[in-house]
């Protein structure tokens, strides 16, 4: 069956895309504040590069890095590395970044955020539980 679009460039939807011509993935226009980048979290050898990388360009992440980034954390997390004293604030910026952009998520995004965060939270609690056991003030 022809699609429904053959013929009709620059109308309607892209169906393949599902979104309406002259709009990115994350549904905006293409003016000059849409500009969003895809960071390449993988060189990143600790949570501590990760968390700075992201942190220091969160206003220009785009949704499809903001769920590489959590994949990424969750494979970092059991390797040591330098000790940042302002982690936590950075790390509870990205954190608000996402729950304010998680509505706009495509399906694929939401699914690695999720699936990032999960195992992120699990590897946390699993790590406290190691910690617990082998404290002999409890």
């Amino acid at each position: 069956m022809p699609d429904r679009n053959e013929g009709r460039r620059g109308h309607g939807w892209d169906r393949a895309q599902g979104r309406s011509r002259g709009q990115d993935r994350d549904g905006r226009g293409r003016g000059a504040a849409s500009i969003q980048r895809n960071l390449d979290f993988r060189p990143c050898q600790t949570v501590v590069e990760l968390v700075n990388l992201a942190s220091s360009n969160l206003e220009s992440l785009s949704n499809r890095a903001i769920a590489a980034f959590w994949s990424a954390l969750s494979r970092l997390l059991h390797k040591h590395g330098a000790k940042d004293p302002n982690l936590e604030e950075k790390l509870r910026c990205v954190i608000g970044t996402t729950c304010t952009r998680m509505h706009s998520f495509q399906c694929r995004d939401l699914a690695q955020t999720s699936l990032g965060i999960a195992k992120t939270i699990s590897q946390v609690s699993r790590g406290n539980q190691q910690y617990r056991a082998h404290d002999p003030c409890q």
